[in-house]
């Protein structure tokens, strides 16, 4: 057994010394391409950071889109995702926006963030039942964004999501041909940087090859 491995590993060192231009040429052009996606994709979203507007100043909406951003096991919401809830919660305060979307994952059955955004609003915030929609297959920005506009027929609306995120939540709903604008929490997740680095690579192949598999239905338009 000693010696079997003893024989792979002088064939493999061997194979490496034989072919390390090769295998050097396609380890740089295997990085070459993925910073020129990554790069890709920054410069296609980027600019989607000019319809984030700040809460003082925006235009009225008569929809607003909160994104769900994760619960705890005790069906709270995250920092995170609290910071939206309470964004959205001013918005509609201040007459920016009358009604809510609160669009999240509720694929398994003891996970439900639409329901924990309706009771932080309802219970926390005080908004009424009539000015929260909620949206329990919104299991990615993507999936939320096409059922906004496929699902409840919403042409224009103004997102609630974090800074780092709304560029691309922005570009998505616009893909989707709604005529979004952005509201921006400061409250991040820890993993936002790395995460908002392949979650645009994959909202870009999914926009121009292959979208993902959402759960659509029966219209349901907001009043």
């Amino acid at each position: 057994m000693i010696k079997s491995v003893k024989n792979f590993i002088g064939l493999a060192l061997g194979f490496f010394c034989r072919q390390r231009k090769r295998l050097l040429v396609a380890f740089l052009c295997a990085m070459f391409l993925l910073i020129a996606v990554i790069g890709g994709s920054y410069y296609v979203i980027d600019p989607y950071k000019k319809f984030i507007v700040p809460a003082e100043s925006a235009e009225h909406s008569s929809v607003g889109i909160v994104l769900g951003s994760g619960i705890t096991a005790q069906g709270k919401p995250y920092n995170e995702l609290q910071a939206r809830l309470d964004s959205a919660a001013d918005a509609v305060n201040n007459g920016v926006v009358d009604r809510l979307i609160l669009s999240g994952d509720n694929r398994y059955v003891d996970y439900n963030e639409p329901a924990a955004m309706v009771e932080y609003l309802s219970s926390v915030r005080g908004l009424p039942a009539n000015r929260l929609q909620p949206d329990y297959a919104g299991r990615s920005t993507y999936e939320s964004c096409e059922r906004a506009a496929k699902v409840f027929k919403v042409d224009k609306a103004i997102i609630f999501s974090a800074d780092s995120h709304l560029p691309r939540a922005i570009y998505l709903c616009r893909h989707f041909g709604i005529e979004a604008y952005g509201i921006g929490s400061k409250v991040e997740a820890n993993n936002s940087t790395r995460r908002e680095i392949l979650a645009r690579v994959k909202a870009i192949y999914n926009t121009e090859l292959v979208g993902e598999r959402t759960i659509l239905g029966d219209p349901v338009p907001l009043n």
